[in-house]
């Protein structure tokens, strides 16, 4: 079974699994996983998220973005994607779809 991701902020590009990390992990699946212990879990990876707002700033919806105007013609940048960004992934599709069918078009 695979658990997380889990996050926080951080101003140094680290890829170190800390001891206080692990903790932090392992009380919250114990939030949903009660009989879960310590050595019944085992990190696998860490990675950076970016993410559009700082800490204890409001939650920002994501960005859909085509570049074109910033000298970049074919990128369409999808920026801060997280739930429910993910659950709306076919009408994402759909709107990107429809600025690709632009950028040929023009």
């Amino acid at each position: 079974m695979r658990l997380g991701p889990s996050f926080h902020y951080t101003d140094n590009i680290d890829y170190t699994i800390t001891d206080e990390n692990k903790q932090l992990f392992y009380d919250s699946v114990r939030n949903f996983l009660p009989f879960i212990e310590d050595k019944d879990l085992e990190p696998e990876m860490v990675g950076i998220r970016p993410k559009l707002q700082g800490h204890g700033e409001d939650i920002r919806d994501f960005i859909i973005r085509d570049e074109g105007d910033k000298g970049l013609p074919g990128l369409i940048n999808l920026i801060g994607i997280e739930s429910p960004g993910l659950t709306a992934a076919p009408a994402i599709a759909e709107y990107v779809n429809e600025l690709v069918e632009e950028i040929l078009n023009d």
